[in-house]
């Protein structure tokens, strides 16, 4: 195999494997949509992976065929016209009266089973040849649903054939999942399987230095902006941003700079007036949002960037919940990520805040936040397909803080069945990427709900979701003051302490009840011409009715029994917690909620 330098690890791990003989029939799977990017002689190529394969790992092959269901079966002589005569050439000697090559999967496969035929019969009378054979969307050919069970027998005989492992024969499947392609191949034991990830830092930097030269000198600060971003969105970002291609001397500029580093304000070398300055901080804005389009069009439908426009100093109450969250948040901005928890679970009875909270988090921070969109499909194996990529696109990304709503019901469990075993799976790749400690404070995971008993036991061990946080409704007046002024500033109102009317002790109103009460106020101020002020609260508030769940006690009672830290619960529900009788008296009222409300 002729490698390029600098070459991805998946690419030597490829290469070892094949060429001490171990394996011949590899499925490359993960990040294969993207292109790849290779250093030959000094010269940046950015090939698609089927051309990477073909013209640079097998370009000194006698034969390079390969495979997709949309364009049928081709040779791949790497735009050498005289490598294309001989391939043909070859192909007539060894297909007598060829005349084309087969589209649909079956006779592609016959063919394809003849000619290996022919290869080892040729071998053995001491003609050997170089052959490798393609196949794209690997997953249409053999898919996980509706078995084709010739396609699969044939493969399964190429792979466990132990002539054709000590043969110049090599056969790639690619597919962007494995649980798109049939479980019998990929568990087969003869085949091996290599995760394409997404491209490193090293691999994005690598790009910018010499794919785009004339930002050579940015190509470290770029590279940590574009973390999740494929080699492809990488391209496209840096063409949109740069717009031309002319350099600066062709344009008349004495000064010889790039007319595209000129655009977006990268060109260095020396101080930046003013404006030269305004111009690059505008340019990294742009490519900041740009990045967040790009990565949500790689995940579509699956993830979402949100942009926290608050941090912690505007949370109210949860006072003891508020100091640790800042605190990590200190850790992280300070490095020290081996002291940051894996992720935390966020818990407590509806409009309670978990996800305001986990949003100030991430802005206290000052990393990106996103969270998991529906990731679930009737289809076999998209489910799994859909997180996997997800997954692939996170782990690049940090320190990233991913948000779980409805964790209960989004992640699935070991033992649930009823799906075909979907969300046992996806509980495993979950439990699997949570559980890597190489992405503590890098990923930061935030499951939140309101039934914190629903979720499995081994997503809230420690070592996954450490951190276990309960929420509360302000029970205060002071806390109720504090959450009224603080939804007062988020909806843009000018209220004081003073505007904050008194409340019935008896009536529980959450920080969403509160955001709620508010906007009819200032619809009630529109309406009737009236001034803001504490009587129109007052009257808001008298008609002002929240609708309670039956299961609301029970939400409460999972939140104090899910605490990890008695200092998060209010000094009322501590001092309970804390003596044995009244615990003893919540858990079984806990139970009993429980048993009543699993019966619907």
């Amino acid at each position: 195999m002729n490698t390029p330098e600098n070459r991805p690890q998946w690419v030597c791990s490829l290469i070892d494997q094949f060429v001490s003989g171990s394996t011949s029939f590899f499925v490359l799977h993960g990040n294969v949509d993207d292109a790849v990017g290779s250093l030959v002689d000094n010269n940046y190529r950015l090939e698609s992976l089927t051309d990477f394969l073909g013209l640079r790992l097998f370009n000194q092959y006698d034969l390079v065929l390969h495979y997709d269901v949309g364009r049928g079966l081709r040779i791949h002589p790497g735009n050498d016209n005289v490598r294309e005569s001989r391939m043909k050439e070859l192909l007539g000697n060894m297909w007598p009266g060829y005349t084309h090559l087969p589209q649909e999967p079956t006779p592609m496969l016959r063919l394809l089973d003849k000619l290996v035929a022919r290869l080892l019969s040729d071998a053995q009378d001491g003609i050997s040849r170089k052959a490798a054979f393609l196949f794209d969307y690997a997953d249409l050919i053999c898919p996980a649903e509706g078995r084709e069970p010739e396609h699969l027998a044939t493969f399964l005989n190429w792979a466990r054939n132990p002539k054709i492992k000590r043969a110049d024969i090599i056969f790639i499947l690619m597919t962007d999942s494995l649980t798109r392609l049939d479980p019998i191949l990929v568990q087969s034991g003869f085949t091996t399987e290599i995760q394409v990830p997404m491209p490193g830092a090293e691999q994005r930097e690598l790009m910018v230095k010499y794919g785009f030269p004339e930002w050579s000198d940015r190509a470290d600060r770029l590279a940590v902006l574009s973390a999740g971003l494929s080699l492809m969105n990488l391209d496209s970002l840096l063409r949109l941003a740069g717009g031309s291609d002319q350099t600066g001397s062709a344009a008349g500029d004495p000064g010889g700079i790039p007319a595209r580093k000129r655009m977006i304000g990268l060109s260095g070398g020396g101080a930046q007036s003013p404006k030269e300055e305004k111009t690059s901080q505008d340019t990294w804005a742009m490519l900041t949002r740009t990045k967040k389009q790009l990565i949500e069009a790689q995940s579509p439908g699956l993830l979402e960037f949100v942009e926290p426009k608050f941090n912690l100093d505007l949370v109210a109450g949860h006072t003891s919940a508020k100091q640790r969250l800042a605190n990590d948040a200190q850790l992280i901005k300070a490095g020290q990520l081996d002291a940051a928890p894996m992720g935390y679970l966020l818990c407590g009875p509806v409009g309670v805040g978990k996800t305001f909270m986990a949003l100030c988090y991430a802005g206290s921070v000052g990393i990106p936040c996103v969270t998991l969109k529906n990731f679930r499909s009737k289809y076999v194996g998209e489910t799994e397909a859909n997180l996997e990529k997800i997954l692939r696109v996170l782990r690049e990304l940090g320190p990233v803080a991913v948000i779980i709503d409805e964790a209960d019901a989004a992640v699935g469990n070991r033992g649930q069945d009823g799906d075909a075993g979907t969300s046992s799976r996806v509980f495993a790749q979950l439990a699997a990427q949570m559980g890597d400690t190489r992405y503590r404070g890098k990923t930061i995971w935030f499951l939140l709900t309101c039934r914190p008993d629903l979720l499995p036991v081994d997503l809230k061990r420690q070592g996954r979701c450490e951190e276990h946080i309960p929420l509360f409704y302000p029970e205060t007046r002071e806390d109720r003051v504090d959450m009224f002024l603080a939804m007062g500033k988020k909806l843009g109102l000018d209220l004081t302490r003073d505007h904050v009317p008194e409340t019935e002790p008896d009536k529980e109103l959450s920080g969403a009840d509160i955001e709620s009460l508010l906007t009819r106020v200032r619809r009630e101020s529109l309406a009737q011409k009236r001034t803001i002020d504490r009587t129109l609260i007052e009257d808001t508030l008298k008609v002002f009715r929240s609708p309670r769940s039956p299961e609301h006690e029970l939400q409460v009672l999972a939140a104090i029994m899910e605490c990890s830290d008695l200092r998060y619960l209010p000094p009322k529900l501590r001092e309970q917690a804390e003596k044995p009788e009244t615990w003893d008296e919540m858990t079984l009222r806990f139970y009993e909620l429980s048993a009543r409300f699993s019966r619907f």
